[in-house]
């Protein structure tokens, strides 16, 4: 595989072209029900159920350092909230928009990390 190094991408078809850096670095689709599992991702290399409604992904590649931005959902009106951010992975809960005290497991879980990779 080769690899292209440009500062600024656009896609076919697209009039604008856009900084490198404002790509996703990191996109996850997380079922966070039952036994857990990735349905589909880019640079996600694994997910770790740590609790309910708790879950830990790690990256294939880093990411340059730990200050990226993550935006996330899930179903039945589940918001994402970071519980810590890292290199090498994100630790994250779900939980119902309208009770800030329970977690709860969601599928889907979906977030997107805009940052630097290493």
């Amino acid at each position: 595989m080769s690899t292209l190094t440009v500062t600024n991408i656009k896609a076919t078809g697209e009039t604008a072209s856009r900084p490198v850096s404002g790509v996703a670095a990191v996109w996850c689709d997380l079922d966070g029900t039952g036994t857990i599992a990735i349905d589909n991702s880019f640079n996600c290399s694994s997910a770790t159920d740590n609790n309910t409604g708790n879950y830990t992904v790690a990256f294939s590649n880093n990411l340059g350092n730990a200050n990226y931005s993550l935006t996330g959902g899930g179903s039945n009106r589940r918001v994402v909230v970071i519980i810590s951010r890292a290199a090498g992975n994100t630790n994250l809960y779900t939980q119902d928009h309208n009770d800030s005290t329970n977690e709860a497991d969601s599928d889907p879980t979906c977030f997107h990390i805009c940052g630097d990779l290493a």
